[in-house]
């Protein structure tokens, strides 16, 4: 194998590199965590901590629902 051809094939896979590198850079973070729909038919449980964050938001638009009807 002559230099040049070394030097072409280390070039091509050092471009081939980078290429990758880039593309994968650009490709949108999916979202991950409790109850996020991946597409694979299941997820897994909350744990205690989310469920607690849950209640509690479902409770402050309960209250702030019912500021804007006028009950609180």
């Amino acid at each position: 194998m002559s230099p040049d051809t070394v030097t072409s094939s280390i070039l091509n896979a050092s471009q081939h590199a980078q290429d990758k590198k880039e593309h994968e850079s650009h490709q949108e973070k999916k979202p991950t965590g409790a109850g996020v729909n991946t597409g694979a038919g299941s997820s897994r449980p909350k744990t205690e901590a989310e469920l607690e964050a849950d209640r509690v938001y479902e409770e402050r638009m309960e209250e702030e629902y019912a500021k804007r009807e006028g009950g609180a």
